[in-house]
């Protein structure tokens, strides 16, 4: 019975991944908080950010400063109606991430919180690296990031929510671009029409990313 029980929770997390809404200004911290638990192993944000006891409290300040400024104002911020997993989209009006200077200097503590000054040069070379690799010839969107809560991870919500976003950029007739900065969830965005385009990596001793590209479906 234990089973069957967990299987219907299960069941229903993913439907609730399946039919995102977008997220507002009430969920700013519930949103934080996903991305933040999803990406604690992940290799590259490992590499990047400090390694201290105020890692994971660096983290948070980056997610923070990223659903500010691009989620949000974006309009492209997605979430499970229970916070169990969440995606950030970046418009295509914004897909190239240039912000004005002004914004720039208002992520530099950010950028601090979640690196240390030990680490600004590992920052400048991801930024570098991925701006370098980063399609430029045709308007898309842009998946900066997409995560599951640790907890319900390994239960299909990344691809339920996946597919639920695509689904309305396929509806628009727009390609997207991602940078995968984990090997295993590489045959995942295959499975949902991406193709990589370039494996490179922002320095001699950082991990990987697959930069991986897909044109439009119809449904």
């Amino acid at each position: 019975m234990a089973g069957s029980a967990l299987s219907d929770e299960a069941f229903e997390r993913r439907k609730r991944a399946a039919a995102p809404r977008r997220a507002t200004i009430a969920d700013r911290e519930q949103v934080i908080d996903c991305l933040t638990a999803a990406f604690a192993t992940d290799p590259v944000m490992a590499w990047i950010g400090r390694r201290d006891a105020k890692r994971d409290k660096g983290r948070r300040a980056m997610f923070s400063f990223l659903v500010g400024t691009l989620g949000l104002p974006g309009n492209e911020l997605w979430t499970a109606d229970d916070f169990s997993a969440a995606a950030l989209w970046v418009p295509p009006e914004r897909a190239d991430l240039k912000l004005p200077w002004w914004q720039e200097l208002q992520m530099l503590p950010s950028i601090v919180s979640f690196t240390s000054f030990s680490g600004l040069g590992r920052v400048d070379a991801f930024r570098k690296s991925a701006e370098a690799h980063h399609p430029k010839t045709k308007p898309h969107f842009y998946l900066m990031t997409i995560g599951v809560d640790p907890k319900f991870q390994g239960q299909g919500l990344g691809g339920a929510l996946l597919d639920a976003t695509l689904a309305k950029i396929d509806a628009k007739g727009l390609p997207s671009y991602l940078e995968s900065s984990n090997e295993k969830n590489v045959p995942l965005y295959k499975r949902h029409g991406y193709e990589v385009t370039k494996e490179f990596r922002p320095a001699p001793d950082a991990p990987p990313l697959w930069g991986m590209w897909r044109e439009p479906r119809k449904r």
